[in-house]
């Protein structure tokens, strides 16, 4: 028996330092994703492409919480902390999935109903659900029409009234365009459930509750939570430019503000059961991006690997869908390329490849915007309204650029017709133009 003791303690020492040796090779890989993504960061900063504030967890582990700062002066309009609150914008529409799922829990509503039943003179309203418009599958357009700027004036209810009034790009269910104004329903919706305006909504059911104490809201809500806000910014002539935070052709509905420690608090308490089956997707994530004008906003979570990270900044100019990209690879220990100095070289192409990409291309993301593309000389060349904005020179037979320190491309992408449509780069975001 003595013996057999002495056998067991043996073994459950070794265990114990084979599971000290699991531990150093954790800790030790969690450093190596820590460092990876500082480097990047660091690395994007130096290039000029991105001032903000970085936030990353492994498991419970806080690997990262950092302030990038183009400039290092207190005193400059770009300068930010760790606790710098920032506009998240359309981070605001998972928030509203999160209140959606947790009204159907609570069965005050379903997110089957169709709009009829909140809107009795809704055009389409017996077929559009609430499910279609969290999905963007309503078939309301991205933007209300002919407001040039006026946004800004509107209560929620008028917005709806606007709404009733536009056409339909398809009919409901049969195909997808990311559509504000489905959203802006939708916080209508929630606002009639709780008897009170979105944002006192979200301040009541999710800031307060899950203890986000330094986010709140622009406008409607009791509470002013504005301490130390982020001035955004963007690049205008090669020279870096403040612009206000608060756009006269943006809705005020859900017009929020958050840091990165309080957005992390969102995603601790969305990833809880019965609103992370809700939430996520097909492969696990819960994630949600936001940005206008000067603002970038992510947070992501990834239930499967076991990662949460969370990215605010107030300069537009990051790659950004790029760069999110990279972050997952990174959480992932996968190597990526690290942002360096881009040095595009243009190539010759024969007039009739050239000529094949001729038209008029549509952009639905960019309310509309409607493009001509004419082949000339040995480039492309970019028309709006007549007037030309722009020259394309050719990276591959398929891909052109402007500026050949850029990322952004112009890219043609063969349709089912066989003519081109069109993916086009702007700051970091990539959108469609269909061919006309």
């Amino acid at each position: 028996m003595r013996n057999y003791l002495i056998v067991l303690m043996v073994l459950l020492c070794i265990s114990c330092l084979e599971d000290r040796k699991r531990d150093v090779q954790l800790s030790s890989k969690m450093e190596a994703v820590k460092e990876a993504v500082d480097t990047y960061f660091t690395k994007l900063t130096e290039l000029q492409k991105f001032n903000g504030v970085v936030l990353v967890y492994q498991k419970d582990t806080l690997l990262l919480k950092k302030a990038y700062n183009l400039n290092d002066d207190p005193q400059s309009s770009t300068y930010i902390t760790d606790s710098t609150q920032f506009d998240i914008h359309s981070v605001s529409k998972l928030m509203t999935y999160y209140l959606l799922a947790k009204l159907e829990e609570e069965r005050k509503l379903s997110i089957d109903q169709t709009l009829d039943i909140f809107f009795k003179d809704f055009p389409k309203g017996k077929e559009i659900t609430l499910q279609m418009l969290l999905e963007h599958r309503s078939g309301l357009p991205r933007e209300l029409s002919g407001l040039e700027g006026q946004e800004y004036q509107l209560t929620s209810d008028e917005i709806v009234e606007l709404a009733k009034k536009e056409n339909l790009l398809f009919a409901p269910d049969t195909g997808a365009q990311y559509s504000n104004v489905g959203y802006e329903i939708l916080y209508n919706i929630v606002s009639k459930a709780y008897d009170k305006p979105f944002a006192q909504c979200i301040m009541d059911e999710i800031f307060i509750p899950l203890g986000m104490d330094a986010s709140g809201a622009h406008f409607f809500t009791q509470e002013n939570r504005i301490k130390n806000m982020a001035q955004n910014h963007t690049l205008k002539d090669s020279a870096l430019v403040n612009v206000d935070n608060i756009q006269q052709d943006e809705f005020r509905t859900a017009r929020l503000f958050s840091t990165v420690d309080d957005l992390k608090k969102f995603l601790d308490g969305i990833k809880q059961e019965p609103y992370a089956s809700f939430l996520k997707n097909e492969n696990g994530i819960i994630a949600k991006d936001g940005g206008s004008k000067g603002i970038r906003a992510q947070v992501y979570s990834d239930l499967g690997s076991d990662f949460d990270f969370v990215l605010l900044a107030n300069y537009d100019e990051m790659p950004f869908f790029d760069t999110i990209d990279d972050m997952v690879r990174l959480l992932k220990a996968k190597p990526v390329e690290y942002p360096k100095e881009i040095n595009r070289k243009a190539i010759g192409l024969d007039a009739e490849v050239l000529q094949q990409y001729e038209g008029y291309y549509t952009f639905a993301d960019f309310d509309g915007l409607v493009l001509e593309v004419k082949a000339k000389d040995n480039h492309l060349v970019i028309f709006q309204e007549g007037e030309e904005i722009g020259e394309l020179q050719a990276e591959t037979p398929t891909v052109f650029f402007e500026d050949p320190k850029a990322a952004e491309s112009f890219e043609f992408i063969k349709n089912e017709s066989g003519t081109y449509d069109a993916l086009m780069g702007w700051k970091g975001i990539v959108v469609e133009g269909k061919r006309n």
